[in-house]
C-alpha cells in the first residue's frame, strides 16, 4: 500500500529542490497529511485544489498536474507491489483540463456561492450562517446537532468541475466543541495571511503545529507547545474568525479591552502624571485590536476616539503649562487596569503585532465560551468553561 510517508521519501529521492511542483507536492506530503496516510485520488485532488489556490500554480497548471504525475509513476516503477493495488484509484484524481479555477470579483458573489453549496450538503438539524470577511473574503459557521461547531475562511475563488461550480478549498476550517473551545488533538488549520497557513492541534503540553509559507508549503515555523499566546501570528487570525460566533458581551478579551480604553481615559481626565504613558499604550493596543480582532466594532472605536482626543487635549494642556506636570517615567501598576497594564503585550519580531501577557482573559480562543450569530441567537448564553487547551499555562 501506498502511503504519504513512503511516497515523500521516494519523492525526495527524485531532487525535487530543480522542480517547483514536484517540490510543492514533496512539501504537502510531509507537512500537510499523516505520515501513515494511504494516497488516494482524494489526496491529489485535494492537493490540486490547495496548490490552485496561488497565482502561480494557476498559470502553470499543466506543469503541476505533470510534474505530480510523473513523480506517481516514478514511484510506481520503484515499488510495483505497493504500486499495482492502488494506481487504478490514483487514476481517477483530476486531470488538468477537468477543472477550471474562478477568482470572484465581488464578495457578495463568494457569500451566494457558499450559501448555495451549503444548503445541498447540510440537512437540518445542522445550521450554517455566512459572513463576509474583509474585502474579499467569508467565513461559514456550521452547527451540527451535537453543538459543535466549525468555521471555515474561503477565499474568493472557486472551481469549475463537472459542469458545477464551488469553492476551490476548504482546508481552512476550525473545529470547537460544544463548549466553544478548540477541540484537543482535533487536526486545525487556518490561513495567518502573507501566504502563510497555520496547520496544528492542542495536546496536553499546548499548541503544536507548523507554519508553512508560499507556493510550495515550505516550512516557515513551528509551534513546540506552550500557550497560544506565545505565537501572535496564530492568535490574531483566530480572535478575528471567533468574532463571528462569540459573543463580545461575554468575552473576556474584549471586556478588558474596552475597561483599558475606559480606565486611560479617567486618569487622564484626573490628570494622574502617569496618564499619558498608560494612554499611550491602551490607544496602540486599542488600534491593534480594532484592525486585527474587532474590525468595525463601534464600542472600540468609540473609546479610541474619545481617548485620542482626550490625549490631544492633556498635550495641548501641557504645552500651555509645561511645569505643571511630571512625566511619568514608569508604567501604571496593575491595579490601574482590570487584570494587566495596558503594556503587557507581547511584539512578535516578525509581525509587530502584540500578544497579551499572562492574562486569564486572554487565555484562548474559544474561552468565551457564548454563542451570539449577533444576528439571532441558535443557544442560550452559557457561562465561560474553562479551556483544556490552556494546561501549559
Amino acid at each position: 500500500m501506498m502511503n504519504v510517508t513512503g511516497l515523500a521519501q521516494h519523492i525526495l529521492s527524485l531532487d525535487p529542490e530543480k522542480h517547483p511542483a514536484r517540490l510543492s507536492f514533496y512539501h504537502f506530503l510531509k507537512n500537510l497529511c499523516e505520515a501513515g496516510d494511504p494516497v488516494t485520488h482524494e489526496l491529489l485532488n485535494s492537493f490540486y485544489s490547495r496548490a490552485l489556490g496561488f497565482t502561480h500554480w494557476q498559470d502553470d497548471k499543466a506543469r503541476l498536474f505533470e510534474e505530480t504525475r510523473s513523480a506517481l509513476m516514478s514511484f510506481a516503477d520503484a515499488h510495483p507491489a505497493e504500486a499495482e493495488a492502488v494506481m487504478p484509484d490514483l487514476l481517477r484524481a483530476w486531470a488538468p483540463t477537468d477543472i477550471q479555477v474562478v477568482r470572484l470579483e465581488s464578495q457578495a458573489s463568494l457569500v451566494a456561492l457558499l450559501n448555495r453549496t451549503l444548503e445541498a450538503e447540510l440537512a437540518p438539524p445542522d445550521r450554517f450562517r455566512v459572513f463576509p470577511e474583509g474585502t474579499d473574503r467569508a467565513v461559514a459557521i456550521v452547527l451540527d446537532q451535537h453543538k459543535n461547531l466549525r468555521a471555515t475562511l474561503y477565499h474568493p475563488l472557486a472551481k469549475i468541475l463537472e459542469g458545477g461550480l464551488g469553492p476551490l478549498c476548504t482546508d481552512y476550517t476550525l473545529h470547537y466543541g460544544p463548549d466553544l473551545l478548540l477541540e484537543p488533538g482535533r487536526l486545525q488549520q487556518i490561513d495567518v495571511g502573507a501566504h502563510t497557513a497555520a496547520r496544528f492541534r492542542f495536546t496536553s503540553d499546548g499548541c503544536r503545529g507548523v507554519l508553512l509559507r508560499g507556493y510550495t508549503f515550505q516550512r516557515y515555523a513551528a509551534m513546540t507547545g506552550g500557550s497560544l499566546h506565545r505565537y501572535p501570528v496564530l492568535f490574531y487570525p483566530l480572535k478575528r474568525i471567533e468574532q463571528f460566533f462569540i459573543n463580545r458581551k461575554s468575552d473576556p478579551m474584549y471586556i478588558e479591552l474596552t475597561g483599558i480604553l475606559e480606565k486611560a481615559a479617567e486618569l487622564l481626565g484626573q490628570g494622574h502624571p502617569e496618564g499619558v504613558k498608560f494612554g499611550s499604550q491602551a490607544l496602540e493596543r486599542g488600534k491593534l485590536a480594532l484592525e486585527h480582532i474587532f474590525p468595525g466594532d463601534k464600542l472600540v472605536r468609540l473609546l479610541i476616539n474619545n481617548l485620542e482626543k482626550t490625549l490631544a487635549l492633556e498635550a495641548a494642556r501641557r504645552e500651555r503649562a509645561p511645569s505643571s506636570f511630571e512625566e511619568a517615567e514608569s508604567g501604571p501598576r496593575a491595579d490601574w487596569a482590570p487584570g494587566a497594564s495596558a503594556g503587557a503585550w507581547a511584539t512578535d519580531a516578525r509581525t509587530g503585532l502584540a500578544a497579551p501577557l499572562g492574562s486569564d482573559a486572554n487565555e484562548s480562543p474559544g474561552k468565551a465560551s457564548v454563542p451570539s450569530w449577533e444576528r439571532p441567537s441558535w443557544e442560550k448564553t452559557k457561562a465561560p468553561a474553562k479551556s483544556p487547551n490552556n494546561r501549559s499555562d
